[in-house]
């Protein structure tokens, strides 16, 4: 079992209408988020005030309306590496986390603007990998098909390599701005690359000089075996949503994914397990409760009463949807999952007597991270066991709503973490790799041109 000594890890990741599809109909709740640069601002100043890791951006290549009900910050998304470029100049220490999907992208302009940011940052950028899941992707880059899965983690296992090669293609002290003889590199420490592979002919060096961190630190999610290989390889965050597998699910889970370091020559402190978590606070918990009823009134009005029948193991065909479960069905006679799936319900609002409706509403929104109901100490309570057990090194907390919903996590949870003495009263280092507890690594072609020099 990890320390519980061991720092606790806190990023915010911004759906800027709020990570619940409904929360942009709350009175006063924007619904330009995705456009409003004052929002985006804030948010980025509220978590570096609560001494946030890093603030995540997440991104997509395509947009989709049919989507708007289920995921509305995927109809409409900011690009996230200018994103990130324009946060770092209104920040000074928080990390800032932008997405690229690789499988729609070219390394060499990749490494290039990351390495500005980083800059441009003073050290403070990191990069999500993903490859993508939407067909649609492919005729916006003008292809034929979406790539399968196995080909998609090929090219972006390449694509890293290809990064890191880029950003090593400068030494630390290859500028030597030397004014006496009007040297302004050392040729020597500046390196091609010279890379062939199967998918990237790159020659290098990169034109921008080696990032404040050496290397960008990578991120990546998904649960796919590819996925798995590609972090364990590379990632030095592994973004995950073991949330909704409970605490012993994300024990298991935290265990595999730090079981496979070791194959790469890695120790498990190398990298961080951060899973997801949705979280609905007020001063007290009867507040919260009353917050996540209310926000979950603004999903959609139909109910699927077939799909909840196939979910619960009971037959609910021509009730009302606003009967009470209790009186529509005999909840004993549930199959084992959908007993699970009353209970979590009951837990999230906060009482026994739900409506079919309302079991509805928490059913459709349980696959996606876990959500979390409560007064600063129960949450607190439930972030610090699931750290300190093993299930997690931090956690991405996802606000339902935005922005009340993460200054409401800052201004409450924020402080009783640190009331504990379990999270920063403030940043220590300057840089994202500060934050994660991870060195800066070595220059290799320098390694390489001082073993020929001895030599």
């Amino acid at each position: 079992m990890p320390s519980p000594t061991r720092p606790l890890h806190l990023g915010f990741t911004i759906w800027p209408t709020g990570f619940h599809p409904g929360a942009w109909r709350l009175p006063g709740a924007p619904s330009d988020g995705n456009s409003n640069a004052r929002l985006l601002r804030a948010a980025a100043r509220t978590a570096e005030r609560g001494t946030f890791d890093f603030f995540f951006i997440g991104d997509r290549v395509v947009g989709l309306p049919s989507s708007q009900f289920s995921a509305p910050n995927e109809v409409l998304r900011p690009e996230a590496l200018t994103l990130a470029a324009h946060l770092a100049a209104v920040t000074d220490r928080i990390g800032l986390i932008t997405t690229v999907n690789t499988t729609y992208a070219e390394p060499y302009a990749v490494a290039r603007a990351l390495a500005t940011i980083d800059h441009l940052s003073d050290g403070r950028v990191g990069l999500n990998i993903v490859t993508g899941k939407n067909e649609e992707a492919a005729r916006n880059f003008g292809r034929t098909e979406h790539w399968d899965n196995s080909r998609r983690y090929d090219w972006a296992t390449e694509f890293v390599e290809v990064l890191r090669l880029l950003w090593d293609s400068w030494e630390d002290d290859a500028r030597i701005a030397d004014a006496a003889t009007g040297r302004f590199v050392d040729e020597r420490r500046v390196h091609r690359v010279d890379h062939r592979g199967e998918f990237f002919r790159v020659a290098g060096p990169l034109n921008v000089e080696r990032p404040v961190q050496g290397q960008i630190p990578l991120v990546n999610a998904g649960a796919s075996e590819r996925s798995r290989q590609l972090g364990a390889a590379h990632a030095d965050v592994r973004f995950t949503n073991s949330s909704v597998l409970g605490l012993e699910g994300a024990r298991a889970y935290y265990r595999d994914l730090k079981g496979r370091l070791a194959a790469h020559g890695r120790a498990e402190d190398e990298q961080l397990i951060i899973p997801g978590v949705a979280v609905y606070v007020r001063p007290t918990s009867a507040e919260a409760h009353e917050l996540y009823a209310r926000v979950q009134r603004l999903t959609r009005p139909d109910v699927d009463l077939v799909r909840l029948s196939a979910a619960l193991g009971l037959d609910l065909a021509g009730e009302r949807p606003d009967a009470p479960l209790a009186e529509a069905a005999d909840v004993a006679t549930a199959s084992d999952e959908g007993a699970l799936i009353v209970a979590e319900a009951r837990e999230l609002y906060g009482r026994e007597e739900l409506t079919l409706r309302e079991v509805e509403a928490s059913f459709l929104r349980r696959g996606w991270f876990k959500e979390l109901v409560g007064s600063p100490t129960e949450i607190a309570d439930t972030l610090q066991r699931w750290h300190e057990e093993g299930a997690a090194d931090g956690f991405m907390i996802f606000p339902p709503h935005m922005p009340d919903g993460l200054d409401a996590f800052v201004d409450l949870v924020v402080p009783e973490l640190r009331r504990r003495g379990i999270f920063r009263t403030e940043y220590a280092g300057t840089t994202l790799r500060d934050h994660l507890g991870l060195p800066r690594p070595a220059n290799r072609f320098a390694a390489e041109r001082v073993a020929g020099v001895a030599r």
